[in-house]
């Protein structure tokens, strides 16, 4: 079933359009990766996603919900984690989780944040203050606050963005773990690594557009020559990770 639907979808600031006419679906339950150069529009795109920026055309569906008069509706079934991590740095990590499930803007299962806080080791740090935590720990509890509210869909911009291998690991695990409940996810990351990890599909944004829609297996025949330069690495780049092309 479709759980989002975005249709010729465009962001203008000024005279000057960040994301260009982009049209694509996403089924319940999907893993949706997003990639593209920096300064592709990836960001700006997950941003309308979540309700943050406002479409200057075009139209968003979540289910059977327009955007237009139903952001508060579809903000309780969206969770959003940008890249910039926003956290009371005073505040203890216990306190942290207290105070952002008291502004959230779902209903919140105690045993789906238990869940949350064991996997991702935060019971560890629990009387930290924020401000003592290290950057993979401000990660995490940073991704945990995102989705307190268990929403159907999850949007993540780059969630293992200056961590350490352990707690990437840590990240990734709960992503699939997250995954195999049945969330739906979109999520932007540079390595194809956690692409092929995750990923049921990709979406591939440069200059604003979509150039590509589908799996790591069927870019091989994908063409970027309307691409720029740094779009052509990239995809290079994954050809060479899956099958060693280009050597």
């Amino acid at each position: 079933m479709k759980l989002l639907i975005a249709q010729q979808i465009q962001k203008k600031y000024k005279q000057k359009i960040i994301v260009d006419k982009v049209s694509f679906k996403v089924n319940e339950g999907e893993c949706v990766g997003i990639i593209g150069p920096n300064g592709a529009g990836k960001s700006t795109l997950l941003k309308m996603l979540a309700t943050v920026e406002k479409p200057s055309q075009g139209t968003l569906r979540f289910h059977e919900l327009g955007y237009d008069g139903n952001i508060k509706k579809i903000r309780k079934k969206v969770g959003y984690i940008p890249q910039d991590i926003a956290l009371f740095e005073e505040l203890t990590v216990k306190q942290q989780i207290q105070s952002w499930s008291r502004l959230s803007q779902g209903k919140i299962d105690k045993r789906h944040v238990d869940d949350m806080i064991e996997i991702l080791r935060l019971n560890e740090v629990m009387k930290k203050r924020t401000s003592d935590l290290s950057g993979g720990w401000k990660r995490k509890l940073n991704l945990c606050i995102g989705i307190l509210h268990k929403p159907e869909l999850c949007l993540l911009d780059e969630p293992t963005a200056g961590i350490d291998i352990a707690a990437r690991k840590e990240i990734m695990d709960w992503l699939k773990r997250l995954q195999q409940q049945g969330m739906t996810l979109m999520f932007i990351s540079h390595d194809w690594h956690e692409l092929r990890a995750l990923s049921d599909r990709l979406l591939i944004v440069d200059q604003g557009r979509l150039l590509f829609d589908g799996t790591i297996d069927e870019m091989k025949f994908m063409k970027y020559d309307d691409g720029s330069r740094d779009l052509s690495n990239i995809v290079q780049a994954g050809l060479e990770y899956e099958h060693g092309w280009g050597r």
